[in-house]
């Protein structure tokens, strides 16, 4: 496979819906990096400081890397429930189960490929 681009989907408190570029590096034990103003590339960021409180409610890819999956973190801690498999997370799957994992504004977030 190859690296690939994706989408996070929040929805802040203020009602508001923000969708995060990404760039999902072709290896495990990589990060995402993300990019909330245009195209993510592997020179961006590997996390994001979210502006308002919000709810973090979908992780999508085109095509999924070599990666089998990842974990998602906030200011470096895993989160309970926030682990996916890439395969699960296809933009072309209308069945995909979404998240709804609360993030406080201020807060980092991350994505550690397994």
């Amino acid at each position: 496979m190859a690296a690939s681009a994706g989408t996070m989907v929040l929805i802040g408190k203020s009602g508001r819906i923000y969708s995060i570029d990404l760039y999902i590096p072709d290896a495990t034990g990589t990060y995402l990096t993300y990019n909330p103003s245009g195209l993510a590339a592997s020179t961006s960021p590997s996390d994001y400081r979210v502006n308002e409180d919000c709810i973090l409610t979908d992780v999508t890819t085109a095509a999924a890397p070599t990666a089998v999956g990842g974990t998602l973190k906030v200011n470096s801690g895993v989160v309970n429930g926030g682990t996916f498999r890439w395969a699960d997370r296809l933009n072309t799957l209308s069945n995909r189960a979404k998240f709804a994992v609360p993030i406080r504004g201020g807060d980092f977030i991350s994505v550690l490929q397994h």
